[in-house]
């Protein structure tokens, strides 16, 4: 055994450095994060009207920038908080938003467009941010807020009752699926010519 050990020490050190790399990643991984409502749930608010802040309804509101920090940094509204989307869920900004809601702080996420938020906005009410909306609008270069031509002309209707009914549907056919029955298959023979070609 004494040989084995020396032949293969190289081998073993390696496995036994693996071994505690694998046991440092379990000890040390990311916290899973807790949802606090369904996705279907987070489906239904993208129809409520609650949680879209129109632009004359901001005063008094943390006003949250989503956009890049180079776009924040070539105009952004006054008193807006840059959080680009990439880092909405970085600690720092997780302790942010908890500061905001044990504040009873309204926040208000914007960016480029309308719909830009939008993703957000639902990302940070289903982990329990109830006084995160969106902004019914848009930033302008001139760092003024327009309302888009989306939420000026346009209502988000998303008809939820079609979605459960194909969900029931799908599910009906994984309980009872359709069997075909075999087709035999027989072999038809064909000519053979006896001209041109290569």
């Amino acid at each position: 055994m004494n040989t084995f050990i020396k032949s293969n020490k190289i081998w073993l050190s390696l496995l036994g450095l693996a071994v505690i790399i694998v046991l440092l990643a379990f000890i040390f991984r990311p916290e899973i994060i807790h949802y606090q409502i369904s996705a279907n749930e987070s489906v239904k608010l993208v129809n409520d009207q609650s949680i879209q802040v129109n632009i004359k309804d901001i005063s008094g509101k943390q006003i949250i920038d989503i956009r890049s920090t180079e776009l924040f940094a070539q105009g952004h509204a006054a008193n807006a908080i840059n959080i680009p989307i990439r880092k909405l869920l970085e600690e720092e900004s997780i302790e942010f938003f908890e500061q905001l809601l044990e504040e009873g702080k309204e926040v208000v996420l914007y960016g480029s467009d309308e719909l830009e938020a939008v993703a957000p906005s639902l990302l940070l009410q289903q982990l329990g941010y109830k006084n995160v909306k969106q902004l019914s609008g848009k930033i302008t270069e001139t760092r003024e807020f327009k309302v888009s031509e989306l939420a000026s002309t346009e209502v988000s209707v998303i008809d939820t009752a079609a979605m459960r009914v194909k969900t029931e549907i799908k599910k009906a056919a994984e309980i009872n699926p359709i069997k075909k029955k075999p087709e035999a298959v027989i072999p038809v023979r064909q000519e053979v010519t006896s001209g041109g070609g290569c």
